[in-house]
């Protein structure tokens, strides 16, 4: 598997699109399980909504940064995978929740990247196709 996250020059590509998406549905669970941990688990709730506010803040933000291009964007949203699955400590079912986001996020993002390529490749032949049919018609 290639490691490599550069985003393509698409403007609304397929990797950007899925993990912009998953990251702002991520940032409203976080938000809403917090809701849940502030009545279940009471004695922390300091702790609760610092971290998980925090945390959709940074998820947001993640999102946003993900149009100003570059894969460093890219993992640090794969980075912010780990706080989601620790507000399992909090609330015991995150730990289901976020490893399913992580999951959705990573194979989202590394197979945006590869439909991206793809899609990349085949613009690339069809522009090169029709500078030919141009260069054949005024010759």
């Amino acid at each position: 598997m290639d490691l490599d996250l550069t985003p393509s020059a698409r403007a609304h590509g397929g990797q950007r699109i899925i993990a912009a998406t998953v990251l702002v549905i991520e940032a409203f669970v976080v938000f809403f399980a917090a809701l849940v941990a502030h009545q279940l688990v009471p004695e922390d709730r300091v702790i609760t909504w610092v971290w998980s506010l925090t945390t959709v803040l940074a998820l947001l933000a993640c999102s946003g940064l993900l149009r100003r291009g570059g894969a460093r964007p890219y993992w640090a949203g794969l980075v912010l995978q780990l706080p989601v699955i620790l507000l399992g400590l909090q609330l015991g079912v995150m730990w289901v929740v976020g490893i399913a986001f992580a999951a959705l996020y990573t194979y989202g993002t590394f197979t945006g990247h590869r439909l991206d390529a793809e899609k990349d490749a085949v613009d690339a032949q069809v522009w090169a196709a029709r500078a030919r049919e141009e260069d054949d018609g005024t010759a």
